[in-house]
């Protein structure tokens, strides 16, 4: 039973835990920057490309070297360090204007800071009571894909209409006033149990990368790379399908990711590996077919389902990991699994694209993210019959 003493804690930890990711989500609204940049500086959708590439690379690197910062410094500090980057990675931009400035800035800056603090929210959630801790993991995730949603429509009319250099610079202020919000959830839990001890959550003992982690980061790799290349190519998918009211894809999707990152992470916890495993290829699957009959209705329901898996999967596997290698293990583990997200990142909007360009239709690009999913549910139902052997290994 939770006591008021705890219970203060938990909410503390996991208003922090919302806070980083929320800022975190501003990843998101790079978007909304692309034609006023393109504007202001001259530069075209390649340059700006590789900048959104290089932030995805950054965010990558964030959330893989968070656990060895979180273990040498203290909580408090390591969600400083997070909201520092990600501001001055706005305000290095804001103060000079430039493509250099948007590489080392954003792209690096940025990107290190939003992976840190969105590794820095699932250590926070994960070091939560097991009872509460898949809901919390879910919460905090769904943060992420909260802010994905709502930062765009907030901020889009206002970004289209003020010089690039002058949003940079007010998105950076307000940055550096959530990380204070946040530090003060975090210097509040404090007040009750020293969280902020580094010492609080020892560093576990090494664990060498087995065949289930293998198997598990490549469905991680197989989901990640069908919904990206979906989720790169949505609204151009809906329009070469004749479908006029072709961002509704979009937003299907990102409803979708918003369930998926909520619900994923309970769902896992109650629904046991290997079930949840088989749902998630199968939706994945379903999703894929009925976008690829270009029918409106049938686009609509896949994009859904194409959402719900893309975030139920960065939701899930946390769960499933600290299930198999103890809580925690999670965000170490984890930080090492999302190299497969950053690598699906980089190759699957530009494989999908190449198809198009090469059949001008996208039904081939949709065909090899099915492939995907039947090697991801193989891969699932490899993993099942690994266990049981190694059950049967152990009985012997």
């Amino acid at each position: 039973m939770l006591t008021t003493h705890k219970l203060t804690t938990i909410l503390f930890i996991l208003t922090a835990a919302v806070l980083a990711n929320g800022a975190a989500g501003l990843l998101y609204t790079w978007s909304l920057f692309i034609i006023p940049i393109e504007g202001a500086l001259g530069l075209n959708r390649a340059d700006l490309g590789l900048i959104s590439s290089v932030a995805l690379v950054s965010f990558t690197m964030g959330v893989m070297i968070l656990p060895i910062i979180v273990y040498r410094i203290e909580k408090l500090y390591t969600a400083i360090l997070a909201f520092a980057l990600m501001a001055a990675g706005h305000l290095i931009f804001g103060i000079s204007s430039s493509w250099i400035s948007l590489i080392l800035g954003y792209g690096l800056g940025f990107g290190v800071g939003s992976g840190l603090a969105y590794g820095f929210a699932l250590s926070l959630a994960s070091s939560l009571p097991a009872g509460i801790r898949a809901l919390s993991i879910g919460l905090s995730l769904g943060a992420f894909a909260l802010s994905g949603i709502v930062l765009p429509i907030v901020l889009g009319n206002w970004i289209s209409t003020t010089a690039p250099g002058a949003a940079f610079m007010r998105i950076g202020i307000a940055t550096l006033f959530v990380g204070v919000l946040c530090s003060s959830a975090l210097v509040g839990a404090a007040g009750v149990v020293r969280i902020s001890d580094k010492r609080a959550l020892p560093l576990s003992r090494p664990i060498s990368i087995d065949k289930p982690f293998l198997i598990l980061s490549l469905i991680l790799f197989l989901i990640c790379f069908a919904g990206l290349a979906v989720v790169s190519q949505a609204t151009a998918i809906a329009t070469a399908a004749g479908i006029t009211a072709a961002s509704y894809a979009t937003t299907a999707l990102t409803v979708g990711y918003l369930a998926g990152s909520l619900i994923g992470a309970p769902f896992a916890e109650q629904s046991g590996e290997r079930n949840t495993l088989l749902l998630l290829s199968i939706f994945t699957f379903l999703g894929l077919l009925a976008m690829i009959t270009q029918s409106q209705i049938f686009l609509f329901i896949g994009s859904i389902l194409t959402g719900l898996t893309l975030g139920g999967v960065g939701s899930i596997m946390p769960v499933l990991l600290g299930k198999r290698y103890g809580a925690n293990n999670i965000s170490r583990l984890f930080g090492r699994m999302i190299i497969g997200y950053g690598l699906a990142g980089l190759i699957a909007p530009g494989i999908a694209g190449m198809l198009f360009v090469s059949a001008q239709s996208y039904t081939p690009a949709l065909v090899l993210c099915i492939a995907m999913t039947v090697f991801s549910l193989t891969a699932g139902l490899a993993l099942g019959k690994l266990d049981i052997q190694q059950k049967v290994d152990h009985s012997l």
